[in-house]
């Protein structure tokens, strides 16, 4: 069995592009509108390789749902007319939303829009979103809704810490009305694309040169 023996050279461009892979990936966005499926109700729901699941605690008998309304249901507008998900605890005091990539990559958050469901809105309600990364830790960012009388949802940024490496998020809140989930995952940069494409070639190449016929020397004298 004939081995394959690849040049220094080549195996120096696959190393400096695993390394690159690793340190110029760029993150490509996606957002959760929550627009594909209005009245919508449920425990589960995905939606741009994202999945979202309530949560029981305990050993508490019934839970609340997941549900997806219509703009203006109940009083509540979003800011672009759309449909948006809502949670509210009514039969459960402990259940809550969390959510993850059903891929089971990491990921990060850019921005949300919340509101308090019921509408006009009392007092404003701090909505926790706890995000759980990789080394075990965790970390927090609590939102206040407007309140005071507001019909409408408001925009909101995730800190830095949201930024990128997070497994799942859980959302705490006795309620909440959310839309427009922006989130992010790595994508390798186009450096890395092209450096990943030169190994290609390079292997091709060498191993074009080891499957080629060696030349038969010609003999000499009079045959």
């Amino acid at each position: 069995m004939k081995m394959c023996y690849f040049s220094n050279s080549v195996r120096g461009v696959a190393a400096l592009c695993l390394i690159m892979a690793g340190r110029f990936a760029s993150p490509g966005q996606s957002t959760v509108t929550f627009n594909s499926n209005p009245w919508w109700t449920g425990t589960d729901y995905h939606e741009q390789g994202m999945g979202f699941h309530v949560i029981l605690p305990g050993t508490w008998p019934s839970h609340d749902d997941m549900g997806i309304a219509p703009n203006g249901v109940n009083g509540t507008s979003s800011l672009d007319g759309t449909p948006y998900m809502s949670f509210h605890q009514q039969l459960n005091p402990s259940d809550y939303v969390s959510f993850t990539l059903l891929n089971g990559s990491a990921f990060g958050l850019s921005s949300v829009q919340l509101a308090d469901p019921n509408s006009p809105s009392g007092p404003p309600i701090p909505i926790a979103f706890i995000g759980y990364l990789a080394d075990g830790s965790a970390v927090t960012n609590i939102f206040a809704t407007t309140g005071n009388g507001a019909t409408t949802l408001a925009n909101y940024t995730f800190s830095p810490a949201f930024a990128s490496g997070l497994t799942s998020v859980d959302i705490m809140a006795p309620r909440w009305a959310m839309d427009n989930l922006v989130f992010t995952v790595p994508e390798p940069s186009s450096v890395v694309l092209v450096g990943l494409g030169l190994i290609v070639l390079a292997v091709r190449s060498a191993l074009k040169r080891q499957k080629a016929p060696a030349s038969i020397p010609r003999a000499r004298g009079g045959q």
